[in-house]
């Protein structure tokens, strides 16, 4: 499906879609008004090269707004034979096709990431977009690409790819890093900063262990949700790599918590 996105958007076709439109276009046009042509050939082709394919895809074909990106439908091999703590164990799972924002939160190039979100606020924020959080199969699939690879620039940890300078015991503020400022962190289809700078909520509930900090803080019965991604530390308990997860309760924020969201596909 990406790669027929990519075919509305080329060259060869909108000049195909051009030389299919001339012929009828041009019986319409009177020889005392040469400028005619040129009016009626601008206006369709500004609709028809411009705004179409990227309103309905390629002749129908699914599509995403230009701000996200397609993830295609698949059977993915999600968790680890060897899971650590706060890791799934292996599993796979069949996922259709989605949208997810390229970037984190605002999901704007150049942009530090939101934080100090909670789950409930996260939630808010992308259906007032006309989104949603994602799924936690649907960010590792993303993190991981379609082989099952550690880290979203691939199968070794480069501590340089992606935004994790920060000591365990450094002082504030943190070292945020703008959306997109690190090239080599992203997944294949292009979606940045799945590792590093922020985690990030998503829809699940959280059923793994707590951290001392939240189940001293907080009664038994108070609902976690999932967050995935490791931040800018660069050692964490809950690893920085695709496995990362971990949970906190819905209504707290944390300095190195944000949010991206997804959506299906049009």
């Amino acid at each position: 499906m990406q790669a027929a996105v990519a075919v509305c958007e080329s060259e060869d076709y909108r000049y195909g879609l051009t030389r299919l439109l001339e012929p009828p276009l041009r019986s319409f046009a009177s020889p005392r008004h040469p400028h005619s042509l040129r009016t009626k050939l601008g206006l369709v082709g500004w609709v028809c090269l411009g705004w179409l394919p990227q309103a309905f895809g390629c002749w129908g074909q699914p599509s995403c707004p230009r701000d996200m990106v397609m993830l295609e439908a698949g059977t993915f091999t999600l968790g680890t034979d060897h899971p650590r703590p706060y890791e799934q164990e292996v599993y796979e799972r069949l996922l259709p096709a989605f949208c997810m924002d390229r970037y984190e939160y605002p999901n704007v190039e150049g942009s530090l990431p939101t934080v100090l979100v909670s789950w409930q606020e996260s939630v808010a924020l992308c259906e007032a977009q006309g989104k949603r959080l994602c799924s936690s199969d649907e960010w590792e699939r993303a993190c991981r690409g379609t082989s099952a690879q550690r880290w979203s620039y691939g199968t070794e940890c480069d501590s340089e790819a992606c935004n994790t300078p920060w000591e365990i015991f450094q002082e504030p503020p943190p070292p945020y890093a703008k959306s997109g400022s690190h090239s080599r962190c992203r997944n294949a289809e292009g979606v940045m900063d799945l590792n590093g700078n922020v985690s990030e909520w998503v829809q699940d509930v959280w059923k793994g262990p707590r951290a001392d900090f939240d189940a001293r803080d907080f009664s038994s019965d108070t609902t976690f949700r999932t967050v995935r991604g490791g931040t800018m530390w660069n050692h964490t308990f809950y690893g920085q790599d695709c496995l990362s997860a971990h949970g906190h309760p819905e209504t707290v924020r944390h300095i190195d918590d944000g949010l991206r969201c997804c959506m299906g596909v049009e």
